[in-house]
């Protein structure tokens, strides 16, 4: 017999929803900060493997093809992942799939100083390691962002407010992950420094497993919509067995649809997902492709960001190498850009929702491209270029919030989870490109003149949409659309708590699809 409303409701927030009821501490933000130090320490281990793994490899190597061709698994391993995860998350829920990607990440990137210390590391060992981790950071990342609505509407935050505290925490990991990063890196080494990346990892997924889930597994507002949604799976699995009777001869006795299921045979059921995962990612480009500011400003990052991957992954550590400086100074060129990308997305939180968001997207995109690759092309000295880059950095801080809240303003709730890994495998997917091209060209052409052609590419990109009057339409809507659409969130957050206890009863396998 079927498990009643009450019962189910009971048994999700029975042992968990005490621990959230202290009369001194609002859990609102708890929560929220939660979510926003596990961003801090995950982009901080980030950070720092970003930094250890090009100038370990140009290092070893003093070759900026090999140090190309590890950045380009890597986020090969990524726009791919990206591509495909979104009907994974959507099914199985954002903070499952974050825990359990930062898990795995932690524990193959303990591989290396491992294998460093045993003697046993080598090059094609730790492509193997990118690649695995690459794989693992796109759902990671998906899943954090796409737990973006679900924190505004359980903090009774607005989104563009969330999306700056994002932007602003993303950055300050950046900020911390390059200072220390540097320092680490020339204290014990490339090798070794990953063991913080692989502790950062492990620290980022207990705060979403042991705060974040359980927190928006007991709130109100998500049982209320449990309830719902359990009582709409009674309606349609009544339906179901209705038209199964009426299907099925007089004789023949009716199976429930998990039944149906359970006989098919293995390739049955493995091509019954492979084509309901093309359909979710065929209906995410839908959606995408539907909404040309979405299209737009995902093609222009693109290459803005193959440019940029280039830079960091590629010529700034070979710059920094062949001035004859240490780490620490690469370390100082990506904290130049960090801590003032920092202020920069503080002040766009408080005063966002004030600014009109198309001048300030150009004028952010000037200061952070062409002038950095200009004076680094010149061989400023080290003042000037780090100059440059706080200017351009403190402009970038403005962007972030700006295109998460056109992104979450603009996609239906439903097709968050589809369309956001779509367009974040659109912005990602020419990174690798970026590694190849830094590594290649700077090998062929000489690394000053690389400088100079990818900083002119840079400028380009940054004044189309100057020129293209599709893309000016980013400015927000109504606010009564807004509160809606956060209405709808509260309503969507409950996929995790569905699929993982009501499908137990095998009464329906569409309830993990809107989760929390």
């Amino acid at each position: 017999m079927k498990e009643s409303i009450s019962n189910k409701t009971h048994r999700l927030t029975n042992g968990i929803s005490w621990s959230w009821q202290h009369p001194h501490i609002d859990h609102r933000y708890m929560v929220l900060g939660a979510w926003l130090c596990s961003d801090i320490v995950s982009l901080f281990g980030s950070t720092l493997s970003s930094l250890a793994v090009p100038w370990m490899v140009l290092n070893l190597t003093h070759n900026t093809v090999a140090t190309g061709i590890v950045s380009a698994v890597q986020l090969g391993m990524l726009v791919v992942a990206n591509l495909l995860c979104g009907p994974l998350i959507d099914k199985l829920g954002p903070t499952r799939i974050s825990v359990t990607c930062d898990c795995i990440s932690a524990a193959f990137i303990a591989l290396v100083p491992v294998m460093w210390f045993a003697h046993l590391f080598s090059i094609p060992l730790l492509i193997g390691v990118v690649a695995v981790v690459g794989t693992m950071r796109g759902p990671s990342n998906n899943a954090k962002d796409i737990l973006s609505p679900s924190i505004a509407a359980f903090s009774k935050q607005a989104m563009e407010r969330i999306t700056g505290l994002a932007s602003t925490t993303s950055h300050l990991a950046g900020t911390i992950g390059s200072a220390l990063g540097g320092v680490i890196v020339g204290l014990i080494g490339g090798p070794y420094a990953l063991a913080f990346t692989s502790l950062a990892l492990l620290c980022g997924a207990g705060m979403i497993g042991f705060i974040v889930r359980p927190a928006l597994l007991a709130d109100s507002s998500i049982v209320a919509s449990l309830k719902k949604t359990a009582q709409a799976d009674e309606t349609d699995d009544a339906s179901s067995a209705m038209q199964s009777r009426h299907m099925k001869s007089p004789d023949q006795p009716a199976n429930s649809r998990a039944e149906q299921t359970h006989s098919m045979t293995l390739p049955h059921q493995l091509g019954l997902h492979i084509r309901a995962y093309i359909r979710n990612i065929g209906d995410g480009w839908k959606v995408l492709i539907a909404v040309p500011v979405l299209l737009g400003y995902a093609l222009i990052p693109a290459v803005t960001n193959m440019l940029d991957v280039a830079w960091t992954d590629v010529l700034a550590p070979a710059w920094v190498l062949n001035q004859h400086h240490g780490s620490a100074s690469l370390g100082l060129l990506f904290a130049s850009l960090s801590l003032p990308a920092l202020v920069g997305s503080t002040i766009a939180t408080i005063i966002a929702e004030r600014l009109p968001r198309f001048p300030v997207m150009v004028i952010g995109y000037l200061l952070v491209g062409f002038p950095r690759y200009l004076v680094m092309a010149l061989n400023a000295p080290m003042p000037v270029i780090l100059t440059v880059i706080a200017i351009g950095g403190f402009g970038s801080g403005f962007l972030n919030p700006i295109f998460g809240a056109v992104m979450y303003e603009r996609i239906p709730v439903k097709a968050r989870g589809k369309v956001i890994s779509l367009t974040s495998a659109m912005i990602w997917g020419l990174m690798p490109l970026g590694s190849l091209i830094g590594g290649f060209s700077s090998h062929l052409l000489g690394l000053n003149l690389t400088l100079a052609i990818l900083g002119s590419t840079y400028l380009v990109m940054t004044l189309l949409p100057v020129f293209i009057p599709a893309l000016h339409h980013i400015e927000r809507p109504e606010r009564g659309a807004l509160v809606a659409d956060i209405a709808e969130d509260a309503q969507t957050a409950t996929a995790e708590v569905a699929d993982s206890r009501v499908t137990n009863n095998s009464v329906t396998n569409n309830i993990g699809t809107d989760e929390s």
